[in-house]
């Protein structure tokens, strides 16, 4: 299977581990692009940033006691993006995710703008899409554009259901995307719930949804987290979930259903200590490790 019309020359792999296996136990794409941001632009330098902090962080994991060394983790390189173009890269990542799903294994996506997760989406049909963001992103339109950040969320339950959605995490909306969420009845659980509450509800919820599915993808827009441990994102939001809540909640969210898991809205502009590419580093390794021993079981 050939990936060279749509990927870009590899950089060096994520985790920097290469294993002799004769197949891959998951795929990581980067999507470079960021032409739609509506405040700060910066995301395109995501996954790059990603890789550069995973060849630095250990690939041992103490949540399930596995080392990332023993699975085969093929970084595809990045989309071939047409800067400027959403429309056309959308139709470009739709494609390459779906060539890449024959090697019958998750997709892990890292960003990058979130409007590129609808393409991950069309290209796999999930029949549950988990998504952690600070924004609902359901508005129909943003500043003219149909396709956008704000409205990724929307176009995702238009194609896959709305009753197919979870958002967790949310505190940021205006009042038509709270009409749009209550008339057709998308769930959500806001960043308040889980801080007055605890985890509990999120947890069960998550573990209910993910047992009853059989195409799970997850989508992770970095600002969900707090801006005290998540700075550089394009639009941080007070009042967000902690970094062990989201893995937490991500442990209870990935199984052997998993299709598709992206990390999104990574701003390396505004990290200058790199905690914030550590931690979205650290977030994907997490996944992928539970992934496998998923499996095992």
């Amino acid at each position: 299977m050939s990936h060279t019309f749509y990927l870009n020359e590899r950089r060096p792999n994520f985790l920097g581990v290469t294993v002799d296996k004769p197949s891959p136990d998951v795929c990581i794409l980067g999507v470079p692009f960021d032409s739609g941001v509506s405040w700060r632009p910066g995301t395109r330098l995501g996954p790059q940033a990603i890789r550069d902090a995973s060849l630095n962080i250990e690939t041992y994991s103490y949540r399930y006691r596995f080392d990332s060394e023993k699975l085969r983790i093929d970084d595809l390189g990045d989309l071939a993006v047409i800067h400027g173009d959403t429309q056309s890269t959308l139709a470009i990542l739709e494609r390459t995710v779906m060539d890449t799903s024959l090697f019958g294994v998750p997709i892990f996506m890292m960003g990058g703008e979130h409007t590129m997760t609808l393409a991950a989406v069309k290209a796999l049909k999930p029949d549950l899409f988990i998504v952690f963001d600070a924004h609902t992103d359901m508005r129909d339109e943003y500043m003219g554009f149909k396709l956008s950040h704000a409205t990724i969320s929307r176009r995702v339950s238009e194609v896959i259901g709305p009753e197919r959605i979870l958002q967790v995490g949310v505190r940021a909306s205006c009042y038509d995307e709270i009409k749009y969420i209550r008339d057709r009845g998308i769930r959500t659980i806001s960043s308040m719930d889980i801080l007055a509450n605890g985890m509990g509800f999120a947890d069960s919820t998550i573990t209910e949804l993910v047992k009853s599915s059989k195409r799970v993808y997850i989508s992770v827009d970095l600002d969900v987290l707090d801006p005290s441990c998540m700075p550089g994102v394009g639009n941080p939001e007070a009042e967000g979930i902690s970094v062990h809540t989201l893995i937490e909640l991500i442990d209870r969210a990935v199984d052997k259903n998993l299709v598709g898991f992206d990390v999104m809205e990574l701003n390396p502009s505004y990290d200058p200590s790199g905690i914030s590419s550590i931690t979205a580093a650290k977030i994907i390794l997490e996944g992928i490790v539970k992934h496998a021993v998923a499996k095992q079981k």
